[in-house]
Formats: structure tokens, sequence, C-alpha cells
């Protein structure tokens, strides 16, 4: 019996890599035509546009006379867009933000025609355990992918049920040969014993299903012409398969009707020739820091505070909010998020989400004005928002200006001024109001950071009325340095001989918590990669000062560090540089949390730098959070011969989407982070990645990824790619607790 063969026709395309948008742009504007153009003469003919819809609204700004070809075309079934606005990352963005990209890319398809039902997405550097759970909400049951799924280990076939972490499932067939397997299909002799007679056995030593999935495209690679006479005479050659122009959709409706092995957890394995740079979470923190940032403020203020605005009739355009998110998800791509790119991408992504960041706080502004207006507030109120879907009580820190600090939150019983600003009066300021334009002179005024006990309704607000006092709110007082310690009801923070211990409720005391690490990279914009003979260094901290309230307590430590310059440097002693810590540990009333903010300033190339928590727990399994769940994970070093089986080294290096945990019968110790995507477990330790900066876009031979550089760099007419900007050198900031 002939085994059937679906030849999927099709291009992958990044929007952004080793080229800017712009430069996408230009080569869509004649490939994307050129594809129309041969879809409208070759009735027969398909075409998949790589499964996410930005780059099609892209082509249609400069093109929008084809709107009405594509709509046609895809209505005929012979162009697949959709359903991804972009090709995501599945590893440093939020969980919501999975939910904005099928929304908003499933809206834009539809408004072309209707939308791929498939859960494509060729070229992602691994899937977490959820993917099935997320592609299920958006009615998707199927799932066609490439990198980190290792047959040898999971299923021995390539096509299989893929189930999430709870019941949750989609028929998923995996693509051993690569989005290119197939790629510039010709009839010739020499490509059918070659190329395609290589690709036919990969796959039927995989599995023995009655029918395979090839794919005949590449990276920015325009559609074969006349395919369905391209095949009709291979199969003249190859008596023994009956090969079909056909689409992914089609090759997902076979999988349905078949009963599959199953699988579940996620798919990270860099097998056959599929790399899943394992350490591409600490590439590029800028990046990953400034979508953190913006994710939380559309997700976590300005979403909620538009529904609370809408219940009161105060409405804002959706499109205003997509307009936001589209600049994030064009920055959350697979190399863009991975930080995989040359320097003027990263200039790009970084301005795209700035754009976004912009947005978002007109947004809020524009709600919190206009709810201001309704609730017909004077300047001696102030609204504070709950945006979550529980009531809270606790402490939350508000900020409002005030004309002293002789000031206080009426009706709040424990509050504490723990920073101010203090703004000098001016002259001659414009007043506008219905009668006239007045010029007034402006009193000085401060403002406010003040934590205070309070309780908030669920989705909603309350007024705090400001009112005047006889003394100024109580705030922070330095401590004498010789009291280096700091506490409230859940642990004492000691510093001593350039080590800080914790003492929790129980009596239990942590020698030495908490260490910064740092050491030499000899990787790229795709992975860490040790330098041969390089060893750890560890830098001790100096106690700068302890301030202490009633409510809040906080201890301030700095080091400056020597640090050889660069890669060169630490091989021989050579050419410094400095590194700069600032580190602030914080305590809170009622709060289980050791918080604790890091400022540093780089000024040494090529290193990592990580965050060592000395947890006392000897324990090979930790416990992540990911996209709606956790994940239990175990550490371990890989086999000496793994680069017999693998095509990067298989490193414990793990991603975490906002904490981790290490357990034993008597406690755990949990890591919670803000933007930080990468951890390991090692002996006793915890360690959080805060960054790790390189020069390269590519590089080869590396000692966790020997052979071809990533990125293309050494291809065939490719240069390779400095990248200044990856090195990070300047101020960075970082949040844990």
């Amino acid at each position: 019996m002939k085994k059937k063969i679906h030849i999927v026709n099709h291009t992958h395309w990044d929007r952004e890599w080793y080229f800017t948008t712009m430069d996408a742009l230009l080569l869509s504007d004649q490939l994307f035509a050129h594809a129309l153009d041969e879809l409208k003469k070759n009735p027969e003919a398909k075409f998949t546009l790589d499964g996410q819809t930005s780059i099609v609204t892209d082509f249609l700004t400069v093109n929008p006379e084809r709107k009405a070809d594509i709509k046609n075309l895809v209505a005929s079934g012979q162009l697949a867009i959709g359903p991804w606005y972009s090709q995501t990352d599945a590893f440093s963005i939020h969980e919501e933000s999975y939910f904005r990209n099928l929304a908003i890319g499933i809206s834009e398809s539809r408004k072309l025609g209707g939308e791929m039902r498939v859960g494509y997405l060729p070229d992602t550097f691994g899937f977490n355990a959820q993917m099935p759970m997320i592609l299920n909400a958006f009615g998707l049951d199927n799932m066609i992918f490439w990198r980190g799924f290792n047959l040898d280990k999971f299923t021995k076939t390539p096509y299989f049920k893929w189930k999430a972490l709870g019941e949750h499932s989609v028929n998923a067939a995996n693509m051993p040969g690569g989005y290119g397997a197939v790629v510039y299909m010709n009839a010739s002799d020499d490509y059918i014993q070659g190329k395609l007679a290589q690709e036919l056995e990969r796959l039927e030593k995989r599995t023995d299903s009655a029918e395979l999935l090839l794919t005949a495209g590449s990276d920015q690679t325009e559609i074969i012409s006349d395919l369905p006479k391209i095949i009709s005479e291979i199969n003249e050659k190859l008596p023994d398969h009956d090969l079909i122009e056909s689409s992914y959709e089609e090759f997902a409706a076979f999988l349905r009707a078949q009963k599959l092995p199953e699988y579940q957890g996620e798919l990270r394995e860099p097998v056959e020739i599929g790399r899943v740079h394992k350490t591409i979470g600490s590439v590029h923190y800028d990046i990953k820091r400034a979508n953190f940032l913006v994710e939380q403020k559309l997700l976590k203020r300005v979403e909620p505070l538009m529904a609370i605005a809408k219940s009161l009739g105060i409405e804002l355009s959706n499109e205003v909010l997509w307009k936001a998110w589209k600049k994030v998800l064009e920055g959350q791509a697979h190399d863009s998020m991975g930080g995989s790119v040359m320097d003027t991408v990263a200039i790009d992504i970084l301005h795209r989400f700035k754009e976004a960041d912009e947005l978002a706080d007109g947004m809020e502004n524009y709600l919190a004005k206009r709810l201001a207006e309704k609730l017909s507030l004077t300047d001696k109120e102030v609204i504070v928002f709950n945006t979550s879907a529980k009531v809270f009580s606790g402490y939350k820190t508000i900020e409002f200006l005030a004309p002293s600090k002789k000031i206080a939150l009426e009706g709040v019983s424990e509050q504490v001024l723990i920073d101010e600003e203090y703004f000098a009066g001016k002259d001659n300021i414009l007043l506008v109001t219905p009668e006239s334009r007045t010029y007034v002179n402006e009193a000085p005024y401060y403002h406010l950071s003040v934590l205070a006990k309070v309780e908030l309704p669920a989705m909603g607000y309350k007024v705090f009325r400001l009112t005047e006092t006889e003394n100024e709110l109580e705030s922070l007082v330095l401590i004498e340095a010789a009291e280096a310690i700091i506490s409230n009801d859940f642990y004492a923070l000691r510093f001593e001989n350039q080590k800080l211990s914790l003492k929790n409720q129980a009596g239990q005391v942590f020698h030495n918590i908490l260490e910064f690490e740092d050491r030499a990279n000899d990787g790229d914009t795709y992975d860490f990669s040790p330098l041969a003979g390089d060893k750890e260094i560890l830098l001790k901290l100096e106690l700068t000062s302890v301030e202490k309230s009633s409510l809040y307590q906080k201890m301030h430590l700095t080091g400056e560090f020597d640090l050889p310059y660069d890669l060169e440097d630490r091989a021989k002693t050579g050419k410094t540089g400095v590194l700069k810590l600032d580190v602030v540990l914080t305590l809170t009333k009622g709060s289980p949390r050791v918080d604790c903010s890091v400022s540093a300033d780089n000024q040494i190339l090529s290193h990592r730098l990580r965050v060592k928590i000395n947890t006392g727990i000897a324990s090979r399994e930790s416990i992540a959070s990911l996209p709606f769940g956790f994940i239990r994970r175990q550490a371990g070093k890989p086999a000496a011969d793994w680069y017999k089986s693998y095509v990067e080294y298989p490193i414990d290096l793990e991603p975490f989407d906002k904490s981790v945990s290490v357990s034993s019968e008597a406690y755990h110790v949990t890591a919670l982070a803000k933007g930080l995507k990468e951890y390991q477990l090692q002996a006793e330790s915890l360690y959080l990645t805060l960054f790790a900066s390189t020069g390269q876009l590519g590089k080869p031979n590396l000692a966790y990824r020997p052979g071809r550089a990533s990125g293309d760099t050494t291809n065939q007419g490719h240069v390779m790619m400095p990248t200044p900007m990856a090195q990070l050198t300047g101020e960075l900031d970082f949040e844990f607790a």
C-alpha cells in the first residue's frame, strides 16, 4: 500500500533577526505578491504564511490593494494565515500574553477570511508544558512544531497526543527534519534520491503511520511555482509513495482520526537537528525586563481599570488596548524575546516596548482622571484601586502629592512614610479656566510614598481623605551601622563578616543565605557557554546602612569589584573593569517575603552574574511556575558522552515564570522574581541568573554547543555579527524575593 505524503508549501517568516522588520517588509513586498499571483494562476496550489497574521498586516500596509486577493485565497483554502499574531516565545512571557496573541491573531485573520485552525509554531525554542491547554482555550485541538521533542525518550513516534498538566490535550505532529525538510523541492533525480529520500527515510524509521508530513519551505523562501506539477512528476518516479500538495489543516484532520500514544510534559530536549538554546533565558535581560514591566502594567493595571471604569459608564476603545498589545507581541517572537538579534533590532524591540508602555500610561492616566472627575474628588482625596479579583487586606504603598509632610490618610491606623521627593514652587504658572487665563504662583509640594494598612474591595476602589496633622508622618530612621540587623514577624536578617544570615520564626538560622557569583561567558546571544579554565568569583558586599520604622525595615549593601574586562583577560592577568552592586533588602510587617532590589553598574564584558540562595536543602527536585501551573524538574549533570545524543549540552538551567521552590520535610524556600527567567538547582543552592552578556550574535564551537554557530552567522554568505548592545554595559535593575 502506498504511503501518502503530505507536502506543505510554506515560508517561515522571521519579522526580524539578523535583519530588521523593515528589511523583512521590503522582502515581503515582492515575495508575498509573487505567492498571491502564483495561487491565483494555479488554483490547485496552496501556501502557508507561517501561522502569524502580523506579517500579513505588515504586507497590507504597503499593498492595501491586495486585500481582496488575500480574502479570496483564504476563503478558497489556498492561502493559510494565523492563528497567531506573532510566532511566540514559549518560556519568557506572561501566561496571559499567549491568550492576547491568539485572540488578536484570530481576530486579524478573520478580517481577512479566517484563521488556520492549527497551533503552528515551527521555530520556537521549545515549549512549556501547558501549551495544549492554551490552544484548547481557543478551540484548537492540534499542534505542529519542530524543536524540543525527544523521539527516543518520549513516544518513539513524531505523531502523538500531547497532554497538558491537567486533562487538556492536542494531537501533535513533530517535524524531525524541521520546517525546511524538503525545501526547494524539484523533480530532478538528484533531489529525489538525495534530499527527498533522506527525509522520507528519517520519517519512516520513526513511524509506521500511513500518512506522513513533509514541509517544503524555509526562512524567507518563496512559494514553489508549479508545485502540483512537480509533485506529479515525482510520483511517477516514486511508485511506493503518493505525494500530494496538502496543508497543515489536512494533516491535522488525518491525526484527529488516529489513536496516538500519549506524552505529558514540556518540550525542551535539544535533539537531532533542533537546538532549543536552553540558556537563552539569561540573554538580553534588558529586553526581558522591559517586556515584563509592560505586561504587568497592561494586565494588572490597565485592563482591570478599564473594567472598573466601564462599570461606571466610562469607556475606552479596545482598539487602543490592542494597539499596545500588538507592540508587545511583536517583541515576543522567539528570536526577539530570546534576544538573539542584531543591535539595530534590539533597539527596535525596546522602542516598541517603550511605545506600549507610553500607551499603557496614557490609558491609566485617562481612566483615573475620568474616575476622579466622576467622583468629584478634591485635592485632599486620594483614590486607591484594587485591580485584583480578591478583596485586599494588608499593606499597600500609596503615592500622592501633598503641601507638607504633616499629613496623613484619614482613618488609617498604620502608616509610615517610606519615600519622599520635594518639588520647589514655581512662579508664573498659566491657569486656564472657563472664565479666564491667569498666571499664579505654585507653592512647593512633596511627592510622598506611604506604606499603609488598608482594606480594598475586589475589582474596586476606595477613596481616602488627606488630613493635616500636628507632626510629620513616621518615617524610616537611620540606625547606627554597627546594628546590622533588620526584622519583622517572620524573619531576622543579620549582616556580619560580609555574610548575610536569616533566622526564621522556628529559630532556624540560614548562614550565608545570599551571595552573588560572577563568571565568564564564552557564549553568544543564543546560549551561555563557559570559558575553558575559568572559575566562579564570589562577590563580597559591605554594609552601608540600616533604616527602620514600625512597618518597614531596610538594609543597604554595596560592593565595587575590579573584574577581568573581557574573555582574554579572564585567561590571563590583563585589563580590568568595574562592576558595582547596590543591594537593598527589605522586610515589611506581615510579609513572609525578604524583598531584594539590585542595581548594577556593569562596565565589564562577556560575563554572567547570578544570585546564589543557599537553602540548606539537599534536593535534586525543584518546583517551578509556568503558565497556569507548576512543574517538577530534576536537577542533574548529563552523561559525559552527551554529545552522542544531543546537539547542545542538555544543562539543567531551567526557565521559570514567577517562582521556583525547593523543599525538605522540614521547610521550603521559594524564590520569586520580577522579570528574571532562569534558575539552576545545584547541591544546596538555588541560583537565579541576573544576566549573561555577550558580544556576538552567533559563535561556532562553544563548549555547551559544539559545531556550527546558531543564527546562520557561519553559513555560506553570512558574516559574524558583533552585538555590543548585548554586553549590557551601564545601569541594570533587578527585583526578586
